[in-house]
Formats: C-alpha cells, structure tokens, sequence
C-alpha cells in the first residue's frame, strides 16, 4: 500500500479520500464520508485489528448510533 497525499493506493484500488471517489483500476466508485472515514482507518492500521469502537469513533465520532449503522457501512465497502 502506499500512501501519497490525500490518496491510498492499495493493490488495483485507489483511494482519493477528499473527492470521497474510490477507483478500482480507472472505474470510479463514490463513497460517503462515513466510507471514506472507515477504509481510511482500515488503510491505515493494515494488517492490524481494528476495535469495534475505533470504527463507530472514526465513522461517526462521539454520535450514539446503534451497531446496524456500522455493520451496513462495512457491508457497503465490501460490495465495492
């Protein structure tokens, strides 16, 4: 993985986290903010376990949300 600026590139994937646009070779896919926050924090600790509460921290801060909201966030980048 390597990391330059605002943009991860990861095996066939590149991520601009500004534009919220990750790109799968030259196709394009928009992400949400909330995305983009989480694959950032993934990206980030590579290889290493992510707590749960990292996650909710990362997507939505110090907002109480219920576990679903994370679980379809992942879900999401997943389908990606």
């Amino acid at each position: 993985m390597t990391i330059g600026g605002d943009l991860y590139q990861f095996g066939p994937f590149r991520l601009d986290q500004v534009a919220g646009i990750l790109y799968h070779g030259a196709e394009p896919t928009m992400l949400g903010q909330r995305a983009v926050s989480l694959l950032r924090l993934l990206l980030q600790n590579a290889g290493v376990p992510v707590s749960k509460d990292a996650l909710v921290e990362a997507g939505w801060g110090k907002l109480a949300v219920a576990d679903n909201n994370l679980t379809v966030q992942i879900a999401a980048l997943r389908r990606v």
